[in-house]
């Protein structure tokens, strides 16, 4: 396939994952379109895409973001549209037989989209087939019924939605139905569990063909993650976990999954199994740890897309690797107890890269330092527990 003549249109232009993404096209040669949302999104300040679209709320809260999306494809003449961060995925999936009339999509088909993006749905499948995972309230179970066979504490996080939004932990049972009539939470809308006493927390990243066969796959342990209770990852490594990689194929295949998802697991303190924690069926933030270890994810897309046989990459064995959400860090070794005994250290740079930054395409790194400073204390509002 002469990947040249492909025109690529990827969104979210401030995700740092879709620099990733615009670094793997560009390896291809393809040529890149990027939608933004402001000049300081990272791919707008990239020396990357051919074309920069400024368009307000271009990340999908905008309510006119379908139609407007719909328009650029109509004219643009694009092959392909990449959506990247689970708004705007959410969206092209909704309407993913309007947006085929004009281009190719690069992501899931919805409903494979729908039950990894319902954390219900995903753990109903991990108990049909027997994976290890906290206890979680089934369908049609009574909330009533699920707390008398457990013991607190335990947690309740939104049944969709991303990071640590919405994630509350009880303590004592008196505390639960006061605080969930005090905000008005509708429980079945939330997925309810026991609590996991976890010492480390592991993830999978992996990608599925139309034919159900696993093409990539690789391990990682997150190392440090803030806000320090249950905030997302900010230094992950590389590791060697054949059996989480065996377990997370099981899993993925039996919802029928096509694409790229990432599963995260809490290894439990007291008996050391690797709980599942969720599945995000959107591309991560960590994923430049991909291509630190030899896998170019938007490849694979772009094939996926234009029906083409999809590169079966064999099984990771670059370990030790790291990747560093650097401006998560800073904040974490002011609040973190460990910040002196974490291994590694937090001055330590070996086998290590920032999530933005990039050889040879500076710009962004420093377009996104800006935008997260200016955001700061509305983003940690967010995430209050």
């Amino acid at each position: 396939m002469d990947y040249s003549r492909i025109k690529v249109l990827v969104t979210d232009g401030g995700a740092r994952q879709s620099l990733t993404l615009l670094h793997g096209l560009k390896d291809l040669d393809c040529h890149i379109a990027v939608l933004c949302s402001s000049k300081l999104d990272v791919c707008y300040a990239s020396n990357i895409p051919h074309e920069k679209i400024l368009l307000p709320h271009a990340a999908g809260s905008d309510a006119d973001f379908e139609a407007t999306l719909l328009e650029l494809l109509r004219k643009g003449d694009y092959d392909v549209l990449l959506p990247v961060a689970e708004m705007t995925t959410n969206k092209v999936t909704l309407h993913e037989d309007e947006y085929r009339q004009y281009t190719r999509l690069a992501c899931a088909p919805r409903a494979a989209y729908i039950q990894a993006g319902d954390k219900q749905l995903t753990f109903e499948h991990a108990a049909n087939i027997g994976m290890p995972a906290p206890k979680t309230r089934r369908l049609g179970q009574t909330v009533d019924d699920f707390l008398s066979l457990v013991e607190f504490p335990l947690i309740i996080k939104p049944r969709t939605g991303m990071g640590s939004i919405g994630f509350h932990k009880f303590k004592r049972r008196e505390d639960f139905y006061p605080y969930v009539e005090e905000h008005g939470i509708d429980l079945d809308k939330y997925v309810l569990q026991e609590f996991v006493k976890h010492e480390k927390r592991l993830g999978t990243i992996l990608f599925v063909d139309r034919d159900g066969q696993v093409c990539m796959q690789y391990a990682d342990e997150v190392l440090r993650w803030y806000p320090l209770d249950a905030g997302t990852a900010s230094l992950i490594r590389s590791i060697d976990a054949p059996q989480l990689l065996a377990d997370s194929s099981r899993l993925l295949q039996a919802m029928q999954w096509q694409g790229v998802a990432a599963l995260s697991f809490m290894v439990e303190e007291e008996t050391g199994t690797a709980k599942l924690l969720e599945i995000n069926g959107r591309i991560p933030a960590s994923i430049k740890l991909s291509w630190q270890c030899g896998f170019n994810v938007a490849k694979l897309l772009v094939q996926m897309a234009m029906e083409e046989k999809v590169d079966a990459y064999p099984p990771n064995t670059v370990f030790g690797q790291c990747t560093r959400h650097f401006l998560a860090e800073i904040p974490w070794v002011f609040k973190s107890p460990d910040r002196f005994r974490s291994r590694p250290s937090w001055f330590s740079w070996k086998n290590t890269s920032d999530v933005v930054c990039w050889s040879g395409d500076p710009k962004p790194a420093m377009a996104y330092a800006v935008r997260k400073m200016v955001g700061y204390k509305e983003s940690m509002n967010k995430r209050r527990h």
